[in-house]
C-alpha cells in the first residue's frame, strides 16, 4: 500500500470507519513487536509497547500528517513508549533468546546446525555494537527502513544514520569475517 493510499484509509477511519484499522494491526503487528524487542530486549514489555503504540496511533490518527509512511510514525510512537518504559524501570533485560517472537517455521535439522552457529555468532556482533548503532542496524536490515525513515525515529540527521550505519558494518565486518574485537 503506497502512502496516498494509506492517506484514504487513515481518511476513512477518521470519519468512522474504525475497523479498517485492523489493516494497520495486521500489516504492522509482527515487524512492530521485533522492532521494539530489538530495542527493550524483553518479550512481553515489546508486546505491551507494541499494544499501546496501535493505541495511541489509533486515538491520534486524525493527527497523522502523511509525511512520511504510517509504518514510520507508528514505529516513532513505539520508541518513544519504550524509552519512556526504559526511563522508568531502569532496568535491562538478560533475555538473549530473539527468535521467541517468530513463529515455529520447523526447520530441519540440517538447516538449524548451520543457522544456529551463524545467527549465534551474528547476535552476539550486533549486542557488541554501541546502542545507536545497535538500534540503527537493526531498524536497517531487520525492520528494512530508509535512512530517512530510521533519522525521523531516532530523531538524528541522516548523516549521523548514516554515519552509523557505515561504522556498525566496519565493526560487524571485523568481527564476523575476521574474528576480531
Amino acid at each position: 500500500m503506497t502512502i496516498d493510499q494509506e492517506k484514504v484509509l487513515i481518511e476513512s477511519i477518521c470519519e468512522g470507519a474504525s475497523e479498517q484499522y485492523s489493516y494497520f494491526v495486521e500489516r504492522y503487528h509482527r515487524g512492530l513487536i521485533q522492532h521494539i524487542f530489538n530495542f527493550v530486549r524483553d518479550g512481553d514489555d515489546a508486546e505491551d509497547i507494541a499494544q499501546e503504540a496501535f493505541i495511541h496511533a489509533y486515538k491520534k490518527l486524525h493527527q497523522y500528517d502523511g509525511k512520511f509512511a504510517f509504518s514510520t510514525w507508528l514505529y516513532k510512537i513505539a520508541d518513544n513508549l519504550a524509552k519512556r518504559m526504559l526511563a522508568r524501570s531502569r532496568r535491562t533485560s538478560n533475555i538473549t533468546n530473539y527468535e521467541e517472537l517468530i513463529p515455529d517455521s520447523r526447520p530441519s535439522a540440517e538447516e538449524l546446525v548451520d543457522s544456529v552457529i551463524g545467527k549465534a555468532h551474528i547476535r552476539k556482533a550486533v549486542d557488541q555494537l554501541p546502542a545507536d548503532q545497535r538500534r540503527a542496524i537493526m531498524m536497517y536490515y531487520w525492520d528494512e527502513l530508509s535512512y530517512e525513515e530510521i533519522a525521523n525515529i531516532m530523531e538524528r540527521p541522516v548523516g549521523t544514520i548514516r554515519t552509523w550505519l557505515h561504522r556498525a558494518k566496519e565493526q560487524l565486518r571485523e568481527e564476523l569475517v575476521y574474528g576480531q574485537n
